[in-house]
């Protein structure tokens, strides 16, 4: 399968981010899709090179109007930056560019992390239409874009002062938060000159654009499909500024869903395109299974140009499976958001990386970096991994000079101190990884425990503990397999047991996947939670245990405790509250009845289950169905009924009004 094309000569020579290129490109072909929009329900449809320049032009008058006093009129301006849509994000960010402002990129919406961004910003942008436009405003368009999506470029007024603010390329362009996988989320800032540098690589070594008849004006058939989020370096790079520096359509939101892909990547087959894909190992893990691979290859068949992955080194299965699966290479690109790529490989053909053209690694006495993408290029970067050079390859293109690569072994000892003494994080894993039935192992101080350690161990489904009994008996032979190498201290208390760690979508295990996975340790309330799987944002299942700790277990009953039936029901009504069906979600006031409610087999403490909820439309509204499962059987099945906005049903009391009172009293030896 052919891996490379000339780049498209309609790519501005000058650079893009700086000199805005995105304006040159609409000026050579106004009428050229941008992006293509996704709605839910609608097949994708194209969006012009100038219709989305509209939509820039439109921020620009947002920020027109803002009051005179704002700070955000002022070039340098910082504003935070969050959305959920590619082209949300980008309107924004080249209208900011185009004024000479700042953007400050979280990693995640929560409240407090943008609480956080705002005590050194002078504001944040509101979030777009699912069409880019901005909030409704007196003299702006509608934020539904359902009329200005076909008129946009001539009912909005340009801004009142021309884009007369050249960056600076030595200038800031953004700041990005770390993904706090190591601990606290780190502010990175990034120079135009940082991200034009390694944008060139990129197009070097995977340019995207094709030429097929050079005397005519060249278009391209290639667009940009992403999993990740354009809030992370990786994401931003790959699936946002890359597609728009070489005038390449990408996707207007990401596919987080291996259907939501498959949708696209057949739809833009059909109209002559082909995929290049963005993705992470999470992602990539969640392409349907071995059964299903002759299916999903056939349909891939030459629709998808190569596949990119990043945030974690690629398990040599999954990079297998997934060549097999979408029929198309699968780069993986190591790097950080601090020293940006430093190294490529597809294992297909070599386990081992190179690193990308500019970039030098030193292996003595530590292993370190120096590149252009980096804030500092002229200085070594330590790397917080452990890597060896390998003896040299020959070239994969024939070539016969030697493909200088090297080889990562692991991250470098994590030393923590407990009770005074230290203790090697990477030692504990190394040694409960080398035990027969762990896959994997993540070890880490629990802060609010006496500092104790806590383990999440990756084990096949097979070996996974079922019930109390046999989770005693695992936590005692892992113990034991530590015990001659290690104080007591170092014995981890606290374990979950998992099919695969919770990623985030760059492949991090973050501090969030901690807080879950933990939960239950301070919110008795609580299932134990060990991950989640979805089919689609209308579909969710929460897979757990039935921890001791459980405050519902107290007086029911004392002989032989067991969760109640309205218990299950309330886990049920709180997973049911996150799903969505074209975006809508069920409100918990119109809930109206039970239906179908069933409870077969008694769920007790110790019990792994797992609790899959639908969300689904039928003419009496919406209602979520669920079942709660585990080894022994089903435990309870049925609805939960909302009625639609215009019903005037009576309705029936919340269902949580009887379990509405927390407990959340933490017990030392919950684990």
């Amino acid at each position: 399968m052919p891996d490379s094309s000339p780049v498209s000569p309609d790519t501005p020579a000058t650079p893009l981010l700086s000199q805005h290129g995105w304006r040159q490109l609409a000026r050579l072909a106004p009428a050229a899709p941008a992006c293509w929009l996704a709605s839910p329900g609608q097949p994708l449809r194209p969006l012009s090179r100038a219709e989305l320049m509209a939509r820039v032009d439109a921020w620009h008058q947002w920020l027109d109007n803002l009051p005179a006093a704002h700070a955000g009129h002022r070039p340098g301006a910082r504003w935070v930056l969050f959305q959920p849509t590619a082209l949300g994000a980008c309107a924004q960010l080249l209208a900011l560019w185009e004024r000479g402002m700042l953007a400050v990129l979280p990693g995640d919406d929560r409240p407090e992390t943008l609480a956080r961004l705002a005590e050194s910003s002078d504001g944040k942008l509101p979030e777009t239409s699912a069409a880019g436009w901005p909030p409704e405003q007196p003299g702006t368009v509608s934020s539904t874009g359902s009329t200005a999506s076909t008129g946009a470029a001539s009912s909005v007024a340009a801004p009142n002062t021309p884009f007369e603010i050249t960056p600076d390329g030595a200038g800031l362009a953004l700041e990005l938060c770390t993904s706090g996988s190591t601990g606290e989320p780190l502010r990175i800032a990034k120079r135009f000159d940082q991200l034009e540098a390694e944008l060139a690589v990129h197009r070097t070594l995977w340019p995207l654009a094709s030429d097929t008849d050079s005397t005519s004006e060249l278009t391209t058939d290639i667009v940009s499909l992403s999993q990740v989020s354009h809030q992370h370096i990786y994401g931003l790079l790959v699936s946002l500024l890359r597609p728009l520096s070489e005038g390449v359509p990408f996707l207007s939101e990401a596919c987080h869903y291996p259907e939501q892909l498959a949708a696209a990547i057949a739809q833009l087959s059909g109209l002559g395109y082909r995929c290049q894909l963005v993705s992470s190992p999470a992602q990539l893990a969640r392409l349907p299974q071995a059964s299903d691979e002759s299916r999903v290859a056939s349909q891939a068949q030459a629709q998808v140009l190569r596949v990119f992955s990043s945030g974690a080194p690629l398990p040599t299965e999954a990079a297998r499976h997934a060549e097999n699966c979408l029929q198309a290479p699968v780069i993986e690109i190591y790097g950080s958001t601090e020293t940006g790529g430093i190294a490529h490989r597809r294992q297909h053909e070599t386990p081992h990386w190179t690193p990308l053209p500019e970039v030098e690694l030193r292996f003595s006495p530590d292993f370190a970096v120096r590149s252009p993408f980096l804030e500092q290029p002229d200085q070594w970067w330590q790397q917080a991994d452990n890597a060896a050079p390998v003896a040299s390859e020959p070239s994969s293109q024939g070539e016969h000079h030697a493909v200088p690569r090297f080889q990562l072994l692991g991250r470098s000892d994590r030393l923590v101190k407990l009770a005074g003494k230290r203790v090697s994080l990477s030692a504990v894993e190394r040694c409960l990884s080398a035990q027969a039935e762990v896959l994997e192992v993540r070890c880490l101080p629990m802060p609010t425990r006496d500092h104790r350690l806590g383990a999440v161990v990756v084990m096949d489904e097979s070996a996974l503990p079922q019930d109390h009994a046999s989770r005693r008996d695992l936590i005692a032979r892992l113990r034991r397999a530590l015990m001659p190498g290690f104080e007591r201290i170092a014995l981890p208390r606290y374990w979950r047991f998992v099919t695969r760690l919770p990623l985030n979508a760059q492949g991090k295990f973050t501090a969030d996947s901690v807080t879950r996975l933990f939960a239950d340790l301070d919110d008795h309330r609580l299932p134990r939670w060990l991950g989640e799987t979805s089919s689609g944002p209308q579909q969710l299942t929460l897979e757990a245990e039935v921890p001791d700790s459980l405050c519902y277990l107290e007086g029911h009953f004392a002989a032989r405790p067991l969760v109640p039936g309205v218990v299950m029901l309330k886990w049920a009504r709180d997973l049911g509250r996150r799903l969505r069906l074209a975006g809508v979600g069920v409100q918990e006031s119109r809930f109206q009845r039970l239906e179908r409610i069933k409870f077969s087999n008694l769920l007790l403490p110790g019990m792994r289950f797992t609790l899959a909820t639908t969300l689904v439309a039928d003419s009496h509204g919406l209602r979520v169905d669920f079942r709660l499962e585990s080894r022994a059987g089903l435990h309870a099945s049925g609805r939960l009924r909302y009625g639609a906005e215009t019903d005037d049903t009576p309705l029936s009391p919340p269902l949580s009004s009887p379990l509405s009172s927390p407990q959340t009293t933490p017990t030392p030896e919950a684990s």
